[in-house]
């Protein structure tokens, strides 16, 4: 009968750490290799105690006694390696801690192999001989060695329950079992060196550690004790803030997470079973939806992935709800800041320029602005036609640099006052010099303002431009005969030094003859490193001197789009065409 126990308590050793060996391969854990490593001290102990058991010869039996604390000895360093894997502190387990948990063993198993020393640990006494079951002596380093063996399960099992107890029920479960499974064959080993009743016979502490073997095996496989990834999966799931449902292939609920039914205001139990479309009926159609709940209005994102079985085919769908109601708050937010912006950025604009243009005698008009970008950003070019006696008329266009509403001000004011200044008595220089002392004096040094003004005088004939660039392109004149010239002599930018140095030009525009004045938008239109240019600019105006104005305003406009390409322009556009034409007889 002993003999069959020991046999069957070697071989479910032996069994249990091949299994533990296994699934360490198969799921690549660390843990599972150090419990695979505590299991073959156990079986490799329950082997050897067994056939110490079953040998009749004293010398052999205490040869077998020996052996056992090879597995003996490596049994809590193989405990404590396991826990710190476990509970997260793998990296503790370095060589010097490895290097550290060997000595104690290897100087128990030297005093054992030396026989002047091997009775410090234990040895059969002579009367021992002929007993069915001899008593062994238990020498001062046994007792050494039963604490040092006691503290490191203790401080081990001690260090894992303290880990445990922080992290979530479900953990706080397993860590139950296995301090349970630690506990046990401690406890029965205690009472085998105690001599405590009929467990002085016997030492079950191998047999018993099959039992905790078997249930961190089982917990391996099934629990995921060892591989965490199912159980803190579901603790995720769990304490998720979207709202989580599992759906089978007809859409009914299978499972639904705590959001979730808090979200229906229900509980998992009464959604069980029913059909998604039913609770929601929204969410099928949609990747976006809105609920009330509670009389709060509450936008939900749905993400719905496919579940298929080991087979590919579809199981069902996985639906996750997460809340973004203050995102499309906020979205809804900065559209309505955004539209105000525009609004904003129109009404400024459209100050820049006039609503519409005088009707001159003796002269046609045309213009175009095209904001740069989407439009929402106010721009600094403007231009403006305004009479200043019975046959003259003033005209100027200009770009501010920089944009938004600090040169939307700027714009403003160069317009304005100019027009309040404006005086035919006067050249177009000496007015804009007066402009530039005023700009100077209230603008910052980096805000600048380039700016084209003249006046027009009627004749029988056509028109008498005089006109000053305030650091602003020259502007191209058409003639009725299909060439191209530049025209003005540039001076100084308004508003960067106190006095400017300017300069007029006149030039006569016969009947059929164009003045075109534009901003940089049009001109420095880039393709790539090409900017549009103003030679461009003139080969358009040439090749349709006989268009309409309006269409030829167009054109340019057009075009210069056309060479920029797919994106807005860079930068605002405003175009002033004057033709001349003869007075009425």
């Amino acid at each position: 009968m002993l003999t069959q126990f020991a046999l069957l308590m070697a071989a479910a050793g032996l069994m249990l750490a091949a299994l533990a060996g296994y699934v360490a391969w198969r799921r690549g854990t660390p843990s599972g290799w150090s419990l695979a490593v505590l299991l073959v001290s156990v079986a490799w102990w329950g082997v050897a105690y067994s056939v110490e058991l079953t040998v009749d010869d004293i010398g052999a039996k205490s040869q077998w006694g020996d052996l056992k604390y090879l597995g003996i000895s490596a049994l809590a360093p193989a405990w404590l390696v396991f826990v710190l894997q476990y509970v997260g502190l793998g990296r503790l387990v370095t060589g010097r801690l490895l290097v550290l948990l060997a000595i104690e063993p290897l100087v128990l198993l030297t005093l054992l192999a030396l026989p002047a020393t091997h009775d410090l640990v234990h040895h059969y006494p002579a009367p021992a001989a002929g007993a069915a079951l001899p008593d062994v002596e238990a020498g001062p380093v046994f007792w050494i060695n039963l604490a040092y063996v006691n503290l490191l399960l203790l401080g081990a099992t001690a260090l894992f329950v303290r880990r445990m107890a922080r992290l979530a029920r479900t953990y706080r479960r397993m860590a139950l079992v296995l301090v349970a499974a630690a506990l046990l064959p401690w406890a029965v080993n205690l009472l085998h060196n105690f001599d405590v009743g009929w467990f002085a016979r016997v030492d079950l502490t191998p047999f018993v550690f099959i039992v905790t073997g078997g249930v961190l095996v089982w917990g391996l496989f099934r629990a995921g004790l060892v591989d965490l990834t199912p159980v803190a999966r579901s603790a995720v799931v769990e304490s998720m803030e979207d709202a989580v449902f599992v759906l089978d292939a007809f859409g009914r609920v299978v499972d639904v997470n705590p959001a979730g039914a808090g979200l229906l205001r229900s509980t998992r139990g009464a959604l069980v079973g029913r059909r998604l479309d039913d609770l929601l009926p929204q969410v099928p159609a949609r990747s976006e939806f809105t609920l009330t709940v509670a009389g709060e209005q509450r936008s939900f994102d749905v993400r719905r992935q496919a579940l298929p079985d080991d087979g590919g085919r579809p199981a069902g769908d996985l639906v996750v709800l997460r809340e973004i109601t203050e995102r499309v708050r906020d979205r809804r937010r900065l559209q309505r800041l955004l539209a105000e912006q525009s609004r904003v950025a129109a009404a400024l604009q459209a100050s820049m320029v006039p609503s519409r243009l005088p009707d001159l005698p003796g002269c046609e008009l045309a213009s175009r602005y095209t904001p740069a970008g989407d439009g929402t950003e106010v721009g600094g070019d403007f231009y403006d036609v305004f009479p200043l006696a019975a046959t003259t008329w003033g005209f100027v266009l200009g770009d501010v640099s920089g944009k938004g509403a600090e040169a939307a001000a700027v714009s403003a004011e160069v317009r304005y006052t100019l027009r309040a200044l404006a005086d035919p008595a006067r050249s177009p220089s000496e007015t804009l010099r007066q402009v530039n002392a005023r700009l100077h004096a209230t603008t910052e040094a980096e805000r600048h303002c380039t700016v084209v003004y003249g006046y027009a005088r009627t004749s029988g004939v056509g028109l008498s431009v005089t006109l000053s660039l305030a650091g602003h392109h020259p502007p191209l004149v058409l003639r009725a005969t299909g060439t191209v010239e530049v025209v003005g002599r540039l001076g100084m930018a308004l508003g960067l030094f106190a006095e400017a140095e300017l300069h007029d030009s006149t030039v006569e525009l016969a009947a059929g003859d164009v003045l075109c004045l534009f901003t940089d938008g049009l001109v420095e239109a880039r393709r790539g490193p090409e900017m549009f240019g103003a030679g461009r600019a003139g080969d358009l105006l040439a090749g349709h001197a006989d268009a309409p104005l309006d269409e030829m305003a167009g054109m340019l406009v057009d075009a210069a789009r056309s060479f920029h390409g797919e994106e807005a322009l860079a930068d605002d556009l405003a175009l002033l065409l004057i033709r001349a034409c003869p007075l009425p007889s």
